[in-house]
């Protein structure tokens, strides 16, 4: 879930009238990056623990209908950008909770995944389309709970905030503790993430109480600003998470979870080295926003490196060590994932800049990129998990090249300064 930083203009008078001391917003922004950064450890210890619960073959069914339910989830990161806004007191738009809308959008991506959870079914090769139907639902509590993080962002309420994040993690990997320990099929697995997903807008709504009896829960053009603030994110989202569905459609069910923990190695590079762009996106319309972006990426292409000379090492041994011995023939695909990581965060780093300077330009090749990823495996290159994780590479590669090249043409423009209170935040990118 995210918070943009293309704040608008108009809004960051008001948005510095909310603004704690410099040396408190340091310390309550550190205590979210950690909180982050907890959460994102949990997220991956929840993937090594229900790999070995489900084995290649169901676990590769969920990772495919999970990957598949962060695309459709992706309204809920709209709205905490949204609604932050709204709150932290933009001059042009009403304040809202946004709530209105978000059961609306959230109970319509429901109705039409149950609708096509027989399709989804067998696209994923599922045992039952009920798995579809439950991750359906899970997406009405996600989305209330975007709307209480951007309540709680605008608010300036980022210890309130923090403890959310924590708790979405720790939800969720009780889910995946009581499965592991009791034995739990697909579906079960997203019944109990069901249950978590539902606790965590429950504590969302407790901390928010008094907001939410203070704010209207509708308001003018939300959807409308919600589109418009995300199609950058929502492309680096799906640029970062097609390779997972493609591989479940045409390989092996075994080899598509083979492929599924594999590439947990590559998402561990990206979201691993995303405070990198953090940082980079407030800077983005200063006046050494060239060299700060280059320092950036030769910051990320050398963890990048560690890590691959790391898994190189014996990537059979991490696999082993990260799915069990079931998954031990997935070494080599581990190791080219984390190639794709790497190819992953350097594209993240410009796409990030690129919300930082209020452009979309990046984000619509990504788009592109996207587009043509999914028709060269579909027509021609999914025969085994090394095609297609080498199609994805390319692609995500052409992205990081085309960034390159885009901040080298503009780094004489001047831009004037972003207010630093509009970072990017993403968090809870585990799955639906």
């Amino acid at each position: 879930m995210t918070i943009d930083a293309s704040t608008p203009d108009d809004g960051r008078d008001a948005q510095r009238s909310v603004r704690p001391a410099t040396g408190a917003s340091a310390v309550l922004g550190a205590l979210l990056g950690i909180a982050m950064g907890v959460s994102n450890a949990l997220g991956y210890l929840l993937v090594l623990m229900l790999s070995r619960t489900l084995g290649p073959e169901d676990f590769g069914g969920y990772s495919a209908l999970s990957t598949f339910g962060v695309l459709l989830a992706i309204p809920a990161g709209a709205f905490q950008v949204v609604i932050a806004r709204r709150i932290a007191g933009s001059a042009r738009h009403e304040v809202t909770t946004g709530l209105r809308l978000a059961s609306g959008v959230s109970v319509a991506l429901f109705a039409a995944t149950s609708l096509l959870s027989p399709a989804l079914r067998d696209v994923f090769h599922l045992s039952s389309a009920w798995s579809a139907v439950l991750m359906g639902l899970m997406l009405v509590p996600m989305t209330l709970t975007g709307c209480f993080q951007g309540v709680l962002l605008g608010s300036h309420r980022l210890r309130a905030l923090s403890a959310l994040y924590v708790v979405t993690a720790v939800t969720r990997l009780i889910a995946a503790l009581v499965a592991t320990i009791e034995g739990f099929s697909v579906v079960e697995v997203f019944a109990a993430m069901l249950l978590a997903a539902v606790a965590t807008a429950l504590v969302g709504a407790a901390l928010c109480r008094a907001e939410l009896r203070g704010i209207a829960g509708g308001g003018h053009g939300l959807a409308a600003e919600m589109l418009r603030s995300n199609s950058t994110l929502a492309a680096l989202t799906a640029l970062t998470s097609i390779d997972v569905l493609l591989a479940r459609h045409f390989l092996s069910q075994h080899n598509s979870g083979g492929y599924a923990l594999a590439s947990t190695f590559g998402r561990a590079i990206c979201w691993g080295t995303q405070f990198i762009a953090l940082i980079v996106v407030p800077r983005m319309r200063g006046a050494g926003a060239t060299r700060t972006l280059l320092k950036a990426s030769g910051l990320v292409l050398g963890i990048g490196l560690v890590g691959l000379a790391v898994v190189s090492i014996s990537p059979s041994f991490w696999v082993r060590v990260a799915g069990g011995g079931q998954y031990a023939d997935y070494g080599h695909v581990a190791q080219a994932c984390v190639v794709l990581g790497i190819a992953w965060a350097l594209a993240q780093i410009w796409l990030f800049s690129e919300m930082g300077a209020g452009e979309h330009l990046l984000g619509a090749l990504t788009w592109g990129a996207v587009v043509v990823e999914a028709l060269a495996v579909t027509l021609r290159w999914h025969d085994s998990a090394v095609q297609i994780v080498t199609v994805c590479t390319v692609c995500a590669m052409a992205i990081a090249v085309a960034g390159l090249v885009r901040v080298l043409l503009r780094h004489q423009r001047r831009l004037p300064p972003l207010d630093e209170e509009s970072v990017v935040l993403t968090a809870d990118r585990a799955g639906a």
